[in-house]
C-alpha cells in the first residue's frame, strides 16, 4: 500500500491519487515525475475554486458569441451550412477554452502545461489503455441503458437527440468532421473539465465531490436535457480515469473513442 505525499492517508490499491485530498500516491510502479511537472499532481494544481468559477463563467459567456459567429459564417457559405458551422464552432470554442485555462491557470501561476494532466500516466501504458477502454465501455453501456429506460417509460423530453446528418461533411470531407468532433472536442473538453475544473476543485471538495461538481458542469455545457444524465455519468468515469492514471491522455482516448463511435454509427451508419 502507498501513502499520500500530501496528507499521509493510506491509498487504495493501484490508485494514483489520494481519495482524501487528491495528493500523489507514491506507488512503486508510478514514481512522481521529475522536472517542472512533478509538483503538480491532482489536488496540487496552483489554481483553486475561485479560478475555476471564473473560468467556467468566462467560457459559458463567450461560447454564445462564438456559436453565433459560426452560424453566421455557415449561412454565408451556403453549401454544407450546418457542417461548416459545427466545424468552425468547435474550433472557436477550443480557442476560448484554451485561452481561459492559460490566463487563469498557466499564466497566472506560471505553471507548466503538465499541471493540466498533459503528462505521461503514472501507471504503465498498457494499464492506462486498458483503463481507458474500460471507461469507454462503461460509458457506452450507461448510455445504452439510459436510452432504453427513457424509451421504456416513453418520456420524450429526456430522450437523447440524434446527431443531425447535415452537421457532418459527406464523402472524403468527413475527415474534417471527425477531426473536429472526435479529436479537437475531446482534447479541449478534457483539458477544461478534467484538467482545469476537476483538478482545481479537488483541494476544496475532495476527489469525490470534485468529480460530481465537474461532471454537472460538463453536462450543463452540453445544454440539451436529453444528454444531461449520460454525459454526467461519462464525466464521472473520465474524472475517475484521470484520478487513477494521473494523465489526461487516457481520458482523451476514451472521450475521442466515444465521439468517433457516435459519429460513425449515428451519422455515417458504419
Amino acid at each position: 500500500m502507498a501513502y499520500c505525499s500530501n496528507c499521509g492517508q493510506q491509498g487504495a490499491q493501484d490508485a494514483a491519487y489520494c481519495y482524501n485530498c487528491g495528493g500523489f500516491l507514491g506507488v512503486p510502479e508510478a514514481p512522481p515525475l521529475s522536472g517542472a511537472g512533478s509538483a503538480y499532481g491532482l489536488g496540487t494544481t496552483p489554481w483553486r475554486s475561485g479560478q475555476v468559477v471564473l473560468g467556467v463563467a468566462a467560457v459559458g459567456a463567450l461560447m454564445w458569441p462564438a456559436v453565433a459567429i459560426a452560424v453566421y459564417v455557415g449561412r454565408q457559405a451556403g453549401q454544407y451550412e450546418e457542417a461548416i458551422s459545427t466545424w468552425l464552432g468547435v474550433h472557436l470554442l477550443g480557442l476560448i477554452v484554451i485561452g481561459a485555462v492559460w490566463l487563469l491557470g498557466i499564466r497566472m501561476f506560471n505553471a507548466p502545461w503538465a499541471s493540466l494532466g498533459l503528462r505521461p500516466a503514472f501507471v504503465s501504458n498498457i494499464k492506462a489503455v486498458l483503463l481507458a477502454v474500460g471507461a469507454l465501455a462503461a460509458s457506452l453501456a450507461a448510455s445504452v441503458v439510459y436510452a432504453a429506460t427513457v424509451a421504456l417509460i416513453d418520456f420524450d423530453i429526456l430522450s437523447p437527440p440524434d446527431i443531425p446528418s447535415d452537421r457532418a461533411f459527406p464523402g472524403p470531407a468527413a475527415v474534417f468532421t471527425f477531426q473536429a468532433l472526435a479529436v479537437v472536442t475531446p482534447v479541449v473538453e478534457e483539458v477544461f473539465f478534467r484538467g482545469f475544473v476537476f483538478a482545481g476543485l479537488v483541494p476544496r471538495l475532495g476527489v469525490g465531490w470534485a468529480a460530481v461538481v465537474s461532471s454537472v458542469v460538463f453536462s450543463l455545457f452540453h445544454v440539451d436535457v436529453g444528454v444531461f444524465i449520460p454525459i454526467f455519468v461519462t464525466g464521472l468515469l473520465l474524472a475517475w480515469l484521470y484520478h487513477r492514471t494521473g494523465s489526461l491522455w487516457p481520458c482523451m482516448l476514451a472521450h475521442g473513442g466515444q465521439n468517433a463511435l457516435a459519429l460513425a454509427v449515428g451519422v455515417y451508419g458504419v
